[in-house]
């Protein structure tokens, strides 16, 4: 027993030893320091610009005939009015009716040409929620340091950001066609919104992170539907519909995707793993003995397990008409987000399994689904630009960088065929409490 104990003793000691030389020695991918640049920015003025925008209500709806065309025709004169030498110097057109390209032709039209984007159209208000509002939501309030209302995160800051600079699937889509049409393509550099700069997010991570995001899941709305006999609910049957659906949503949720710590989530955690506290270092550089330890812990917060699994969100749910009615129908959807790997097919076929049950109907819902992006390249010099520029305008902020998954779905997709440069960033302060904002009754 005692040389057992021995000799497991020295295995350990000779694990701890390797796993300590892997962490010591990962190199560190963030590159040397950048002088800062100085830019001159009014942030008052473009705070109001950017609050003007948000007073525009240009929402987009599931039915694109309830669009209220005033509001995005409305905005796209604010934008004229409010930037006077981007509408003298750039050409600007109208696509699919309420979409805006600008182009800015370059010294050398030989070159291939660079996409700046963002959307201005933003969710709707969930009605009955008006009164749990901190400030109207298309008030455009500035206050407490913030802009308030639908838009002033996701995205209308894009829009006025790159405005500012320079001097969906209806529109981008569009855009991406015609420029497909026009010969644009190859793009030396595509951009959009996705990643930002996190702090608090990432487990082991200490300071701020650009995440910029490279590839993006896909994502497919599946309609689970029952149909049956109704009556009065004083006889009711041993299950209604609405019951029979509640069993299908509960065998969902209590079954997950696998996880998969791979792809564009594993390179994210190669590229910070190095600048992280040794101990965390330990952890991330002998992923071959502690990758269950690692997914355990991103599993733990709903952003960080989106990174490893295509996510499962039940987001509609409908069925009866009257307390006494037993219902005839019952439907909900369910959003999958899809990680790279899988596609619209496979998580389909996978939902049939889960529920199992032919009482079910299981398809897609609507026309909007998409597979996961490719990967733009992190070698490339488009990326290295990128990354030089976000440390040189954040100097102060000594932040590191690193390649990212984008949960959600960006107008980055569409454009993805003509380039291996697509990112996805906005150099905007994101933490924890923010993203709780999005889409929700505060902001974004």
């Amino acid at each position: 027993m005692k040389k057992a104990l021995l000799a497991l003793g020295g295995a350990l000691m000779v694990l701890g030893a390797v796993m300590s030389f892997r962490a010591a020695r990962m190199p560190s991918l963030q590159g040397g320091p950048e002088a800062a640049v100085s830019i001159s920015v009014d942030a008052g003025a473009a705070a109001a610009r950017l609050a003007g925008a948000v007073r525009f209500p240009t929402i987009s709806h599931e039915r694109v005939e309830d669009t209220d065309t005033a509001a995005f025709l409305g905005l796209h004169e604010y934008f004229a009015a409010t930037y006077p030498l981007v509408h003298a110097t750039l050409a600007r057109e109208a696509v699919a009716g309420l979409s805006l390209l600008y182009t800015w032709e370059g010294t050398e039209p030989g070159l291939e040409p660079v996409v700046l984007m963002g959307h201005m159209d933003v969710v709707p208000v969930v009605p009955g929620t008006e009164g749990d509002w901190l400030h109207d939501p298309f008030g455009g309030d500035l206050a407490d340091g913030f802009v308030w209302g639908r838009g002033s995160m996701d995205d209308k800051v894009s829009v006025v950001a790159i405005l500012e600079e320079v001097g969906g699937v209806r529109g981008a889509s569009s855009i991406a066609r015609l420029l497909e049409e026009r010969g644009a393509q190859p793009y030396a550099l595509v951009l959009d919104e996705g990643g930002a700069v996190v702090e608090g997010i990432i487990p082991g991570v200490v300071g701020p992170v650009a995440l910029v995001g490279i590839a993006e899941k896909g994502y497919v709305n599946v309609e689970l539907l029952v149909e049956g006999t109704g009556g009065h609910s004083s006889t009711p049957p041993e299950q209604t519909n609405i019951g029979i659906l509640a069993e299908a949503i509960s065998e969902l949720e209590e079954n997950p995707f696998p996880t998969r710590f791979a792809g564009v989530s594993r390179s994210m955690f190669d590229w910070l793993a190095p600048e992280m506290p040794f101990t965390s270092r330990l952890a991330l550089a002998n992923l071959w003995l502690t990758e269950p330890l690692v997914t355990r812990m991103l599993l733990a917060s709903p952003q960080t397990a989106a990174m490893v699994r295509t996510t499962t969100a039940v987001t509609i749910v409908e069925g009866g008409v009257k307390a006494n009615v037993l219902p005839i129908r019952a439907r909900a959807v369910v959003n999958h987000r899809i990680l790279p790997g899988e596609t619209r097919e496979s998580v389909l076929e996978r939902v049939r399994t889960v529920v199992d049950d032919d009482r079910v109907q299981v398809r897609v819902a609507g026309d909007e689904a998409v597979d996961p992006s490719p990967v733009s390249d992190v070698r490339g010099a488009a990326f290295q630009l990128l990354t030089r520029t976000i440390r040189q305008s954040l100097a102060g902020m000594d932040v590191k960088v690193a390649p990212y998954l984008v949960m959600g779905g960006t107008d980055a997709k569409w454009f993805s065929g003509g380039s291996n440069a697509v990112f996805r960033f906005l150099p905007a302060p994101v933490g924890p409490e923010v993203l709780e904002l999005a889409h929700g009754t505060t902001s974004a």
